[in-house]
């Protein structure tokens, strides 16, 4: 673990000390990608939140076939 954080601060200052522009446009290539997937399960998971909770609530049928409310 030691190492890795080693590791990772190396990168930290490597990437604090570059331009802003280049900064930004490291941010965008890296991090769009990883906000799309981000963004496409979150979606995902509250699709099927919301398709169980109408099933919940969604108007049943009594025996004879009239909308029960």
């Amino acid at each position: 673990m030691t190492a890795f954080l080693g590791f990772w601060d190396r990168v930290e200052l490597w990437l604090v000390t570059l331009p802003f522009a280049l900064q930004v446009l490291i941010m965008v290539v890296m991090g769009l990608p990883v906000f799309l997937l981000v963004a496409t399960g979150v979606e995902r998971v509250s699709d099927l939140l919301v398709r169980g909770m109408r099933g919940l609530v969604a108007p049943r049928t009594a025996g004879d076939g009239k909308e029960v409310r």
